[in-house]
């Protein structure tokens, strides 16, 4: 009973803390079910952060760290604390499909692309990309579905 009760503390504490982060921009902690689920898979992960993200219609949190090499990862979690899927960097810009360049055009003719991930869809079918670009002197994140359609405009402040 006290197993179940603190697992039900646990959601609420996590649900609470991805409503807020919404409302605020303030940092996020990591619950610790997270934070567990993370170390039984690296158990070396180092410098932890996190942030709230929307992606395929649901409220996540994405967990950033280093792996045991040094190299980032970006992992996504749904509100119960499980791992949900993965962003991939993409190094190669021309990996990103033409109809979502095609969009970033359209809403931000003169731009540069900053920075660039790739989520794939663990339910089914498609991916979602969350890019990092600058237009007209002012930082942006843009999430895209990968037939190209707009889904969020963020203004990211310096």
């Amino acid at each position: 009973m006290r197993t179940l009760v603190t697992s039900i503390l646990g959601i609420c504490l996590f649900s609470m803390t991805f409503t807020a982060n919404a409302e605020t921009n303030k940092p996020i902690s990591i619950p610790q079910k997270v934070t567990q689920n993370i170390l039984k898979r690296h158990p070396n992960a180092q410098d932890m952060h996190a942030s709230q993200e929307n992606h395929f219609g649901k409220q996540l949190l994405e967990v950033s760290f280093k792996d045991e090499a040094g190299q980032p990862v970006l992992e996504l979690f749904n509100q119960q604390g499980h791992l949900y899927t993965n962003e991939i960097i993409i190094e190669d810009l021309s990996e990103i499909y033409p109809q979502v360049i095609a969009a970033l055009k359209a809403a931000f003719p003169k731009h540069e692309i900053k920075r660039a991930e790739m989520i794939g869809n663990p339910n089914g079918v498609g991916q979602e990309y969350e890019i990092y670009l600058n237009a007209d002197g002012i930082d942006w994140k843009i999430s895209v579905t990968g037939h190209g359609v707009i889904q969020d405009k963020q203004q990211i402040k310096s």
